[in-house]
């Protein structure tokens, strides 16, 4: 780890003096100084007082989100990235385990079916993480199910509102989506197991300016909340839900939780642009079960089907908007 990510950690917990620094980092202040410089050039914002250096936000970095962690993790951090899904798979193509990628700003953010995910720098957690839990191909569609309750927890955790997951993989709260998971994965060809997966999570932490189709369906944590959520402790509590991945996955003992923050179970929706059905609920493989309106029970998993709540119809969308919402944009 370099001089700068040394100094954006130490800066993370508090404000700090360029003596200070020196001294801990074993360098001098001059050194320091064209650090926090650089740092300020790559778009950092950091302020300069008579007591020292302070960051003026909680920068995602190494040292910030490791000082949280209470289980073991590899952090890999940058300022701006086209996505962490694409250094976290690179990773895991040459053996990585237990890797986390954060970033302070996504250029080319995505979610499922390649839609767009805003990511814009200092207002989100963009993080991306490689895990090999080796778990079989029956096992593996309740991967993203299990990301998104441990996401849920983390975020309540910090900021004691209640968070609801639209199936498969996106977090709401009173209404409106704060954040979406996606996984992918490769697989052995002869052994039928994982051999990783990579599961990407793009949190809104706070408040920022969406494009214009997102203002209705899109918020962030902390306006949702009126707390204020520091993304080091949020981006170590997702890490620490995700490290029980492997076994909560295999005993599938979160989906009663899964199915309880459920904002779709009993809703109308539109699958796919195409027919209208009524949501029965979720299995215990997390597919969704629904019923047509001819009365066919049918089930679909998660990479099958698109949602749209009909009129009038859906908890995760704020009342009055004329068709319920969006369900898959990704904010």
């Amino acid at each position: 780890m370099g001089l700068k990510e040394d100094i954006l950690g130490k800066l993370s917990g508090g404000t700090a003096s360029g003596e200070t620094l020196a001294r801990g980092l074993g360098v001098t202040r001059a050194a320091v100084w064209k650090a926090v410089r650089s740092l300020k050039a790559d778009g950092y914002d950091i302020a300069v007082t008579r007591r020292g250096y302070s960051l003026a936000d909680d920068v995602p970095c190494v040292e910030g989100v490791a000082k949280h962690l209470g289980t073991e993790w590899k952090i890999e951090s940058y300022r701006r990235v086209h996505t962490t899904m694409a250094r976290a798979k690179e990773l895991a193509e040459a053996g990585a385990d237990r890797v986390a990628v954060i970033a302070e700003e996504q250029t080319e953010g995505h979610g499922r079916l390649g839609r767009p995910f805003w990511s814009p720098r200092g207002s989100g957690l963009y993080m991306s993480a490689v895990m090999r839990p080796g778990l079989r191909a029956a096992e593996c569609g309740r991967i993203t199910a299990y990301a998104a309750v441990a996401a849920a927890r983390a975020v309540e955790a910090l900021c004691g509102t209640p968070v609801s997951i639209k199936w498969v993989n996106d977090l709401f709260m009173n209404g409106r989506k704060v954040c979406g998971v996606l996984t992918e994965g490769g697989f052995g060809m002869e052994s039928g197991v994982l051999d990783y997966a990579v599961i990407g999570i793009g949190i809104n932490v706070k408040k920022s300016a969406f494009p214009q189709e997102l203002v209705s369906v899109a918020s962030d944590v902390e306006s949702e909340s009126g707390r204020r959520v520091n993304r080091c402790e949020l981006a170590a509590r997702v890490l620490d839900g995700f490290s029980d991945l492997p076994r909560a996955v295999r005993t599938g003992d979160f989906t009663d939780e899964y199915r309880r923050r459920s904002c779709v179970i009993g809703q109308r929706v539109r699958v796919n642009g195409e027919y209208d059905a009524r949501v029965l609920g979720i299995a215990d493989d997390c597919s969704l079960m629904l019923e047509l309106d001819d009365g066919k029970r049918v089930s679909f998993g998660a990479g099958e089907i698109s949602l749209r709540y009909t009129s009038g119809s859906g908890d995760c969308v704020r009342q009055g908007s004329a068709d319920g919402g969006e369900l898959d944009v990704k904010s």
